[in-house]
């Protein structure tokens, strides 16, 4: 966030500068814009099967564009959100199959993301950065980046609640970690790296996405600009929700990585459940995860080539 900040800073300090130029000049040619994306975020995954409404968070972020021409626009931008899936938004102990499972297993998350990103802009009718020349257009986008994600849980001690077979589920030494939000990947909740399944390995929390998606922008005068898009990152994991393959034996986990490791890796005691047996799916590894983020933008142009006086 500190680095957004600076970036933010110095994007205002470069539109101050050029704003006593904007007074009596007008920008020729393909200029460089700099400004604001604000909107919302949300993904897709083991917890999510559609998109949940109601775990959609507040994003933002800076954005920096270069005209290249009035059909192609390279841009840059620096975005972070949250995202967050929770089994009970899916979960019916007596509806279908399926939600009776997500039901009993009873995982939830939340991450932040931030996200470094290359992207190009294809204006489908022209664009061309003037009240004058076509002031506005729909496009189409797509590009790469690199992004930081860390999964975490809440964990809530319950001193007297069994499961089926009549066991306390959490232990006393648990108590000090009530209502603290842990994170996941070092606990290895799927064993991973353990001498069972060393094979597994822990999933690095930066990593590659694809963004693309659809916008509009238009000019609403010669110097700013506003639009809107939408736009999902196709990832290259599995584990944004630390959600992926079955369930490892709690001797495993536990012994492994303590006993916070096993209660996490296998909430179902919590509603009273027997822990799954080893072997039984988690999750979903067919098909990686994805996340997107989705609002408004507001640019100004800060730098170009030409410039040149207004007629009068």
């Amino acid at each position: 966030m500190k680095c957004i900040s600076r970036v933010l800073a110095l994007c205002c300090a470069l539109s101050i500068s050029f704003s006593a130029q904007a007074q009596t000049k007008g920008f020729k040619g393909k200029p460089i814009e700099a400004g604001l994306f604000l909107g919302g975020s949300n993904y897709m995954g083991d917890l999510t099967p559609s998109i949940a409404f109601g775990e959609t968070h507040l994003s933002g972020g800076l954005i920096c564009r270069f005209n290249y021409s009035d059909f192609l626009t390279l841009r840059g931008n620096a975005v972070f959100g949250r995202i967050s899936g929770d089994d009970k938004n899916y979960g019916n102990m007596n509806g279908s199959a399926d939600e009776a499972f997500r039901y009993q297993r009873n995982l939830s998350f939340r991450s932040n993301v931030m996200e470094i990103s290359a992207i190009a802009e294809w204006n489908l009718a022209g664009f061309g950065e003037t009240m004058r020349d076509r002031p506005s257009s729909p496009y189409l986008f797509a590009g790469v980046g690199i992004f930081k994600f860390n999964p975490l849980a809440q964990f809530n001690y319950m001193a007297d609640v069994t499961d089926a077979a009549g066991y306390k589920i959490h232990d006393p030494q648990l108590e000090k970690f009530d209502g603290q939000w842990i994170e996941l990947q070092t606990l290895a909740t799927e064993g991973q790296e353990t001498t069972k399944f060393n094979d597994r390995r822990r999933y690095p929390l930066t990593q590659i996405c694809i963004p693309i998606g659809i916008g509009y922008k238009a000019q609403f005068d010669d110097y700013w600009a506003i639009g809107m898009e939408f736009g999902i990152r196709q990832t290259f994991t599995d584990y944004m929700d630390d959600i992926s393959k079955d369930y490892v034996d709690e001797a495993i986990v536990g012994g492994n990585n303590g006993l916070l490791a096993a209660a996490l890796a296998d909430r179902s005691p919590e509603l009273g459940y027997t822990k799954y047996e080893f072997g039984t799916q988690r999750g979903d590894d067919s098909r990686f995860d994805r996340y997107m983020f989705f609002g408004l933008t507001l640019t100004r142009k800060i730098v170009g080539g030409k410039t040149v006086c207004f007629q009068f």
